[in-house]
């Protein structure tokens, strides 16, 4: 598995991530930057990094963020289940030769991505923050097996009973290492996204990041 951040393509953050020694962003792209999807290219490409990129949840623009998506060589897209059926076709056929991979998240329910991959053949984005939400807890053995059928993986500091939502993953300490080895023991070998909220996106917390993970989990495959 490879450690990813979440963040905005500005080079300022991209800069952060790659002092940090982190090989890897998930980008969340607003409505305003997909006006010019050439500069934001540009931008991405001068770091040497892997991406995926988040769908923005408001306005329906898919062919520029398809257009972004194969600018960057994005390997995953990620998607909220927001749009209508329709819509839904015309994505499949936009995105259809960028070369990235759709995922839908699981928002609500882990059952939610399933009719996407039936129809589609898109994978799933599981988002153990959710998950641990709508479960109250973790049911470790039942987690393990859903792990294992994702294609990408959002994890946060969150640990149940607290209200720390959308932090890092180093911040949930011990709770922090049991869910990157439960992710291990799935066998997933995609990217392991810690999505923060923006003023944890420091290079400080990347490198509190970057060290947390690699004390305690494989190190990233491609390095």
């Amino acid at each position: 598995m490879t450690l990813a951040c979440k963040t905005a393509p500005e080079e300022r953050f991209l800069s952060s991530v790659r002092e940090a020694g982190i090989e890897a962003v998930e980008l969340f792209v607003s409505e305003k930057m997909l006006d010019d999807t050439d500069s934001l290219s540009e931008t991405c490409r001068k770091f040497p990094l892997r991406y995926a990129v988040h769908a923005n949840n408001g306005a329906f623009r898919m062919r520029e963020l398809a257009a972004f998506t194969a600018g960057i060589g994005a390997e995953i897209v990620v998607f909220h289940d927001i749009y209508w059926e329709s819509e839904w076709d015309e994505i499949a056929d936009i995105f259809r030769g960028t070369g990235a991979r759709l995922c839908v998240e699981n928002t609500h329910s882990v059952h939610e991505p399933l009719k996407f991959r039936r129809r589609y053949g898109m994978g799933m984005c599981l988002d153990l923050e959710h998950l641990q939400l709508e479960c109250n807890g973790v049911y470790e053995e039942e987690f393990v097996k859903v792990i294992g059928t994702a294609w990408h993986i959002h994890l946060t500091g969150y640990r149940p009973g607290t209200a720390s939502w959308h932090t890092h993953v180093h911040h949930a300490g011990p709770y922090g290492k049991k869910m990157l080895d439960m992710i291990k023991r799935s066998g997933f070998s995609g990217m392991v996204v810690s999505e923060a909220k923006v003023s944890q996106q420091t290079v400080a917390e990347f490198k509190r990041l970057k060290a947390f993970y690699d004390g305690n989990a494989p190190k990233c495959k491609d390095s």
